[in-house]
């Protein structure tokens, strides 16, 4: 099981590392800004590491079928993006692109972005998702919900600690007492 820390670990690790051109896409101008980062037709299953400096980024015509939870949220620079004609899942594993389209605020270009499955779904554009993922938005833990139930849980354990402590101080002090 991989912990909150590990995941916030992992994913520095892994954007402060994607400054290089994937080796399954094409990157031009090589090593210098704007970045365009090329990785249409690629039969892709699984994003690559999208370098940083990334401001056009191309997808289309792959096989992807949901976007990790924070994949793009390092791409500052981006302007351009295409994820049309991917076998989109539509369910719970797409909200995160679907609101990060729509956080955009028109600035990028997502038309083209359909539903592939569910069945209910095929060929709805992603864009016009509502109702249909409505059990999605039911909170969820984050890690910051972790950090708190850490820090209550630490409090409690040093109270509880504090408490048998002066407990057994209180104790001995009348067994002394009694002694004498």
């Amino acid at each position: 099981m991989v912990t909150c820390q590990g995941l916030l670990i992992f994913l520095f690790l892994e954007t402060s590392y994607a400054s290089s051109c994937p080796d399954v896409c094409t990157c031009s101008p090589s090593n210098s800004q704007p970045l365009k980062v090329d990785c249409s037709f690629r039969e892709l299953e699984t994003l690559p590491l999208i370098p940083n400096s990334t401001q056009e980024l191309y997808l289309q015509h792959n096989n992807l079928e949901s976007i990790p939870a924070g994949a793009f949220d390092y791409l500052q620079g981006l302007n351009v993006i295409n994820l049309s004609s991917n076998p989109w899942h539509c369910d719970c594993g797409l909200w995160y692109l679907k609101n990060w389209m729509e956080d955009q605020a028109g600035g990028l270009h997502s038309s083209g972005v359909k539903c592939s499955s569910p069945p209910s779904l095929r060929q709805k554009p992603m864009s016009e998702l509502t109702n249909e993922l409505t059990s999605c938005s039911s909170p969820t833990k984050c890690c910051f919900d972790f950090l708190y139930i850490d820090a209550f849980l630490l409090v409690l354990v040093t109270v509880w600690f504090s408490f048998l402590i002066g407990s057994f101080m209180m104790v001995k002090k009348i067994k002394f007492i009694m002694k004498i």
